[in-house]
C-alpha cells in the first residue's frame, strides 16, 4: 500500500512540472537535457562513492599502524621501567637492606609495629632540610640508588624501596614519603603478594609538582618465596608524553593516549578536560586489538571523522588493579578536512566536466526544441484569442500532421460555443428579475433570516438581523452561530445543531450578545436541508426577538416567587416561636405552675412533673392552694391579692409545699404576673432548696470542726517553731541563711563566738565575713548551679582575728522550684586545724629519728668494713696484693658512704621541678633505650602501648626520668627468672597516666605499707639505699601527681604514675 503511495505521488509530482507554465520549447530543451545528464550523473555519482570507499580504506589502515606504532612506543617506555623496577629487585645490595628492615619487626605486636613506623615517620617529616636526608638513612645504599637514579633521570622522578610493612627502607630522592602501608600500589604488590608488577594510571603527585606513572615491582622471597618489600620507580609523563607527540600525520593528524572509559591521558594539542568522548567512541575503541572506524565526534570537534586505535599490551604479568582496573588505548586522528582533501579535488573535476557536458546538451536541445514548438505556438496563440471572447476567430495552421486537425476543430467549437452563449444571456436576465423581488421580501421581513454552512458558519443575514445586532455583513459572513451567544453557553447551541441534523428541524431560546454588548433574547425556528446523499448543505432559521416577553415573564415569576417566600417564612417564624416557648417553659429548672388570677391551675410544665409528681391532668383545673401547705395559705392569698392589685412581680418567699407522696419540700417561690391579647395569668415558679438547707447545715457543723483544727494546728507550730529555735540558738555551729543577694537574713547566737551581734549582719553581705582570698566563688556556685556544697574559707572575726572555717552550704527553693537562697553551716576547725599541726609535728621527729637511725645503719656498714681493712693495713703484714685489694675494698665503701649522703641530699632538699613542655612518650622512649641492655640478660620481654593522641605536658624532663628509671630498674631486679615488662601510656580523667607493671614476684600486703618510707628496703646488703622511691614519690608530688602500687605475691606488681595535663593543679614547680 505504501510502495504504491509512494508511486502516485511521484507520478503527481511529474505531471505537476510538466504542467507549469513552461513554454514547450523549454520543456523539450529540459528532456533532452535531462536524457544527457542522468546516465552521466549517475557514473559520476558510482565513481564518486567508489573512489570513498577507497580512500576512507587506505586512510583508516595507515591510522591503524599509526595507532599500533604508538602503542609500541608506550609499551617500550613501560617495560623498560618494569624490567629495571625487576632488576632492582633482584639487586642483593638492596636485599638485604630490605630484610635487614624487616628483621626489625621480628618478634613484635601489631600496636608496637606501628607505633615504630609512627616514631620513624615523625622523625622523617621532622628533619631540618626537606631536600637531604635524615642521618638515619643508610647512605651506602642510598649512594647506589642515587647513581642508578642518575643514569635515567631524564625518565624517572625517582626511585624508592619500602619493607614489608610499606615503610621507606632507601630512596634515590628525599621528597617521597616514609609509610606507604595503606596505599592501594603496596596492598597490591606487597599486602595481597602475587608476585605481579603494579603499574599505575597517570596521576598527579603534589610532591613533585608534576604527573608520574608508578611502577612497583615486588622483592621475593627465595625460600618463602612471598614478598618482602617493593621496588617503586615513579615514571615521568614527559617520557609518554614525547613517545605520543612524535606520532603526527600530515598537518593535524596526531597521536594521544586514552583510558579504556575514554578519559584522555595524553594529548598533544588540547588539555584533557577540553576533550569530548562520547560513549559510542568508547565502545568502538574497547576492542583488544588494533583498527580503525569512522567517529561521530573524534574528541576534538571533528564530525564523522576517520579514527585509528590500538590497545598498549603490557604484559600478563601485572596485577589486576594495574592502571585503574583499565585499560590504556593509543588513538589516532587528522581533521576530516585534510583527509578527505583529495576526494574533494576529484569531486570538484567531476563538477567543472559535468558543467561542459551540460552546456552541449542544452544548445542541442535548443536547435531541435525550435524546430518542433513553432506551429504549437501558433496554435496557441489563436486558442487564447477564443478563450477572450472573440469566437469568430478562425485558425489557419497548413503543417499536414495532427497540429492541422486539432485547428479545424477548435474553429468548430468556437462557432456551437457563439449559439451557446446567446441562449444563456437571456435566461440570465429572467432569473435577475425573480431574485431581485425573494431578496426584498427576505431583506425587509420583521424576523430575523440567517442561513448557516455545515460547519456552522453564517452564509448570509437578512437586513432585519444585521440592523438588531449592530453586526456588518462582512463581519456576520466570519462568525459562527456559537460566537453571538454569552461565554460557557455555546454547548447549548452545538447540542442544538445536532439536534437540527439529526431530526431536521429544530427549535430553541437562548440569548444573542449584539455587537454593542446588550443582550437580546432569541426564540430560534431553523430547518436543514440535505443533499440526495444525506450529507447537510446548509440550514435556515428565522429568529424572533422574545426579550420583552421574557422579561414580563421573569418579572411574574420573580414577584410570585418572594410571595411564596414570605408565607412561608412568616409560618416558619410563627411555629419555631411556639416550639421555642413551649420549650423553654418545660426546660426550664424550676416548677412552674400557670394560674389564673382566681388561683386555678391552667398548666404546669414538664419539670414540675420530675419534681413535685403532680402530672398536667392531676393538677390543671384545681386551686394553686392544694399544693401548699395548709400553714403558708394566708401567705399565699396575700401574694396572690398584690399580683391582681396590679404588681409585675412580688418578692422570694421560702415556704413548704407538698409533693404528690405528701411529702414535704422547702421551696422559693416566685409570682410573676403575664398579661395576654385578652387574659392575664400568674406564674409560679417553685425552686427545690432541699439540698441547700442540707448543706447550709453540713456548712455550719463543718465550720465549727475546722476552727478546732485550726487552734490545735497552730498551737502545734508555736511549739515546733519555739522547739527549732532553742536547737539554732543552742548548735555549736554557726547556722544562717541567705538570700539571692547573698546577704545574711537569718543567722543564730553561735555568731556571738566570732564577735559579731545578729544585727550587725542581718541584710548585710555575706562576704563581709570572709577573708579576701575566699571570697564568692564557692558561693556563686551554689546560687548558680543548686547543688549542695561543703568547703573550707577563712573568716574574719570582729577583732580581726583568722579563723578557719568548714562551711556546708545547700540551696533553698521555692514553691515553684526557683532558687530563693542558701542555707549555711560554718563550724569553726581553728583548734582542730591546730591540733592535727601538732600531730603532724609529732609524726616529722618520729620520721626524722627512724631517718637518724637508718642512716646511721646504713652508713654504720661500710664505716665498720673500711677501719677493718685500716686495722690491717696499718700492722704493715700485709702482702701487696693483698693490700690492693683491702684498698679496692675501702674505695668501694667510701662509694657507697657518698650515695647514701648523695640520695639523702636529694631526699631533703627535694628542690623544686624546672617544668617544660615535654612528650610523656618520648621521655618513656628515652628511659628505654637507656636501659634496653639489662632486658636480655635478666630475659626480660618487653611490651609497650604508647598512646598516640597523647598531648603535651608541662614536667621537669629529668626529673621524670630519674622516677621511671627507678621503677624500671626496680621491676627488672624483681624478676630475676625472666618475665614480661609492660609499659602503658594513656590520658584518664584528665591525667597522663604511665602504668609499669612486671610479672615478679609480688610484693607481700605486710611491706605494701612501708615501700615509699625513707631507708626501707627489701634488697640485699648493698643493693639498695631505700630512697628511691621515697625520692621519686617526692618528685611526682611535686608535679602535682601521684604514685600508687597494686601487687599481688607470685603475679607481679604494678605502680601508677599520674600528672595533671593542666598546670593549674600542679603543686610545687617553675616554668621554663
Amino acid at each position: 500500500m505504501r510502495t504504491d503511495k509512494g508511486r502516485l505521488s511521484g507520478q503527481a509530482a511529474s505531471m505537476l512540472f510538466w504542467s507549469r507554465s513552461h513554454s514547450l520549447q523549454r520543456k523539450i530543451i529540459t528532456a533532452i537535457v535531462m536524457v544527457g545528464l542522468l546516465p552521466l550523473g549517475l557514473s559520476l555519482v558510482l565513481t564518486y562513492l567508489e573512489e570513498r570507499r577507497a580512500l576512507r580504506e587506505t586512510i583508516g589502515a595507515n591510522f591503524k599502524e599509526t595507532a599500533v606504532e604508538a602503542a609500541r612506543r608506550i609499551e617500550m617506555q613501560v617495560t623498560r621501567g618494569i624490567n629495571e623496577a625487576q632488576q632492582l629487585a633482584a639487586t642483593p645490595f638492596l636485599r638485604t637492606s630490605v630484610t635487614e628492615s624487616n628483621r626489625t619487626y621480628v618478634d613484635k605486636d601489631e600496636k608496637t609495629v606501628q607505633s615504630m613506623i609512627k616514631a620513624w615517620q615523625q622523625r622523617w617529616r621532622q628533619r631540618d632540610k626537606q631536600s637531604e636526608f635524615p642521618l638515619f638513612i643508610n647512605r651506602i645504599v642510598t649512594n647506589y640508588l642515587i647513581r642508578w637514579h642518575d643514569i635515567r633521570k631524564a625518565d624517572y622522578v625517582g626511585i624508592f624501596v619500602t619493607d614489608n610493612r610499606g615503610a621507606l627502607v632507601v630512596s634515590s630522592i628525599p621528597q617521597v614519603e616514609y609509610y606507604y602501608g595503606k596505599t592501594s600500589w603496596w596492598q597490591s604488590v606487597v599486602k595481597h603478594g602475587t608476585g605481579k608488577v603494579f603499574v599505575s594510571d597517570i596521576f598527579f603527585d603534589p610532591a613533585f609538582g608534576t604527573h608520574v606513572v608508578n611502577v612497583s615491582a615486588p622483592l621475593i622471597d627465595d625460600e618463602q618465596h612471598m614478598a618482602i618489600g617493593a621496588v617503586t620507580i615513579l615514571l615521568r609523563r614527559d617520557t609518554l608524553f614525547h613517545s605520543v607527540s612524535e606520532v603526527t600525520i600530515g598537518r593535524t593528524g596526531h597521536a594521544m593516549l586514552l583510558s579504556s572509559d575514554g578519559a584522555p591521558l595524553i594529548c598533544p594539542i588540547l588539555a584533557p578536560e577540553e576533550h569530548t568522548v562520547r560513549p559510542e567512541l568508547v565502545a568502538a575503541i574497547g576492542a583488544n586489538q588494533a583498527g580503525w572506524t569512522t567517529a561521530t565526534n573524534d574528541s576534538h570537534g571533528g564530525q564523522n571523522s576517520l579514527v585509528g586505535f590500538a590497545p598498549v599490551r603490557l604484559g600478563e604479568h601485572l596485577t589486576s588493579d594495574s592502571l585503574g582496573g583499565k585499560r590504556w588505548v593509543t588513538f589516532v586522528r587528522q581533521d576530516p578536512e585534510e583527509s578527505f582533501a583529495p576526494l574533494s579535488r576529484l569531486v570538484l573535476q567531476v563538477t567543472v566536466y559535468g558543467l561542459g557536458v551540460f552546456g552541449v546538451l542544452w544548445l542541442t536541445g535548443l536547435a531541435v526544441a525550435r524546430r518542433i514548438a513553432r506551429p504549437i505556438s501558433l496554435l496557441h496563440e489563436g486558442v487564447q484569442r477564443i478563450g477572450s471572447g472573440r469566437l469568430d476567430q478562425q485558425l489557419d495552421l497548413k503543417t499536414g500532421d495532427e497540429i492541422e486537425q486539432l485547428a479545424d476543430a477548435f474553429n468548430k467549437m468556437a462557432s456551437n460555443l457563439r449559439v451557446s452563449f446567446e441562449q444563456i444571456e437571456q435566461r440570465m436576465d429572467e432569473v435577475r428579475r425573480l431574485e431581485a423581488r425573494y431578496r426584498d421580501l427576505i431583506e425587509h421581513s420583521p424576523e430575523m433570516i440567517y442561513q448557516l454552512n455545515k460547519a456552522g458558519q453564517f452564509v448570509h443575514v437578512n437586513q432585519t438581523g444585521l440592523e438588531k445586532l449592530g453586526y456588518s455583513l462582512e463581519e456576520m459572513l466570519h462568525m459562527r452561530l456559537w460566537d453571538l451567544v454569552p461565554k460557557g453557553r455555546e454547548t447549548e447551541v452545538l447540542a442544538y445543531l445536532e439536534r437540527l441534523v439529526s431530526q431536521g428541524r429544530s427549535t430553541m431560546e437562548t440569548v444573542f450578545v449584539a455587537a454593542d454588548g446588550h443582550p437580546i433574547d432569541v426564540e430560534i425556528h431553523a430547518t436543514a436541508l440535505f443533499e440526495s446523499g444525506g450529507g447537510l448543505v446548509h440550514s435556515r432559521a428565522f429568529v424572533r426577538d422574545v426579550t420583552e416577553r421574557r422579561l414580563l415573564e421573569e418579572q411574574i415569576h420573580r414577584y410570585t416567587t418572594q410571595l411564596e417566600q414570605a408565607v412561608n417564612e412568616r409560618t416558619r417564624q410563627l411555629v419555631a416561636s411556639q416550639e421555642r416557648y413551649k420549650a423553654l417553659f418545660d426546660l426550664v429548672a424550676d416548677s412552674v405552675f400557670m394560674v389564673g388570677e382566681d388561683g386555678i391551675i391552667v398548666a404546669v410544665n414538664k419539670r414540675e412533673e420530675q419534681a413535685l409528681g403532680y402530672s398536667e391532668r392531676q393538677v390543671v383545673g384545681s386551686s394553686i392552694l392544694n399544693v401548699v401547705e395548709p400553714q403558708y395559705h394566708d401567705e399565699m392569698e396575700s401574694l396572690l391579692a398584690k399580683i391582681r392589685a396590679g404588681e409585675r412581680q412580688v418578692p422570694t418567699q421560702e415556704m413548704m409545699v407538698r409533693d404528690a407522696g405528701g411529702r414535704e419540700t422547702p421551696v422559693e417561690m416566685d409570682l410573676i404576673l403575664v398579661r395576654g391579647s385578652d387574659h392575664s395569668w400568674v406564674m409560679v415558679q417553685l425552686r427545690d432548696i432541699t439540698d441547700r438547707k442540707r448543706l447550709e447545715r453540713q456548712m455550719q457543723t463543718y465550720q465549727q470542726e475546722l476552727e478546732a483544727q485550726v487552734t490545735e494546728r497552730t498551737r502545734e507550730i508555736e511549739e515546733t517553731k519555739q522547739y527549732l529555735q532553742n536547737l539554732l540558738e543552742n548548735a555549736n555551729d554557726v547556722i544562717y541563711t541567705l538570700d539571692s543577694e547573698q546577704c545574711f537574713t537569718y543567722v543564730n547566737s553561735k555568731i556571738l563566738s566570732w564577735g559579731y551581734a545578729k544585727e550587725d549582719l542581718l541584710g548585710r553581705p555575706y562576704l563581709i565575713l570572709l577573708s579576701k582570698r575566699h571570697r564568692g566563688r564557692r558561693l556563686k556556685s551554689t546560687l548558680d548551679i543548686g547543688v549542695k556544697q561543703v568547703y573550707e574559707v577563712e573568716v574574719l572575726t570582729k577583732s580581726g582575728e583568722t579563723r578557719s572555717v568548714m562551711v556546708s552550704v545547700s540551696p533553698l527553693h521555692g514553691v515553684g522550684g526557683e532558687i530563693l537562697g542558701v542555707l549555711g553551716i560554718a563550724r569553726d576547725m581553728t583548734e582542730t586545724k591546730r591540733l592535727e599541726q601538732q600531730i603532724r609535728n609529732s609524726e616529722k621527729l618520729a620520721s626524722v629519728g627512724k631517718l637518724a637511725a637508718g642512716v646511721a645503719h646504713e652508713i654504720n656498714n661500710p664505716l665498720g668494713g673500711i677501719l677493718n681493712c685500716l686495722y690491717n693495713l696499718r700492722k704493715g703484714t700485709l702482702s701487696p696484693a693483698r693490700r690492693d685489694e683491702y684498698v679496692a675494698s675501702m674505695e668501694d665503701g667510701l662509694r657507697r658512704v657518698q650515695k647514701i649522703v648523695r640520695q639523702l641530699l636529694d631526699f631533703s632538699q627535694q628542690h623544686n621541678p624546672e617544668l617544660a613542655l615535654a612528650d610523656m612518650n618520648q621521655v618513656v622512649n628515652r628511659v628505654l633505650l637507656l636501659t634496653d641492655h639489662l632486658f636480655a640478660p635478666q630475659g626480660v620481654r618487653l611490651e609497650t602501648a604508647l598512646a598516640g593522641d597523647l598531648p603535651d605536658i608541662m614536667i621537669d624532663r629529668h626529673m621524670m626520668e630519674q622516677v621511671l628509671m627507678n621503677l624500671v630498674l626496680n621491676a627488672v631486679q624483681a624478676m630475676r627468672t625472666g618475665g614480661v615488662l609492660s609499659i602503658q601510656t594513656a590520658v584518664e580523667g584528665g591525667d597522663c597516666v604511665v602504668r609499669i607493671r612486671d610479672s615478679g614476684c609480688g610484693i607481700s600486703p605486710s611491706v605494701l605499707p612501708r615501700i615509699f618510707d625513707p631507708f626501707f628496703t627489701t634488697k640485699n646488703e648493698g643493693e639498695g639505699t631505700g630512697l628511691g622511691l621515697s625520692v621519686s614519690l617526692g618528685i611526682v608530688e611535686r608535679h602535682g601527681g601521684k604514685i600508687s602500687v597494686d601487687s599481688e605475691v607470685g603475679k607481679g606488681t604494678t605502680f601508677t604514675v599520674s600528672i595533671p595535663l593542666t598546670a593549674e593543679r600542679y603543686a610545687i614547680g617553675r616554668f621554663s
